[in-house]
């Protein structure tokens, strides 16, 4: 598994058994919550690290309008993440 999403897995993790600790019933580990709540907040933190490298894309480097600087995101998002095209 790439590093960068294994870690984001584990931040997903730890941070859906903090909440089963706070007194959630419904999320103890292992049950079909706990998984789905996990699930949720890993695609959470994806969707927010790829946004984070879209606003952090240097458009003065991209040449070519706003289908260039769309490129330059989602390979930055691609390289960012260790996953091939």
């Amino acid at each position: 598994m790439n590093e960068r999403i294994r870690e984001l897995a584990e931040q997903a993790y730890n941070w859906t058994k903090e909440e089963s600790r706070e007194g959630n019933n419904q999320c103890r580990i292992g049950s079909d919550y706990f998984l789905m709540m996990e699930k949720a907040k890993f695609a959470e933190l994806i969707v927010k690290a790829c946004a984070q490298l879209a606003r952090d894309t240097e458009l003065e480097d991209v040449e070519g309008g706003d289908s260039a600087v769309l490129r330059a995101a989602k390979l930055q998002i691609l390289e960012h993440f260790g996953v091939e095209e």
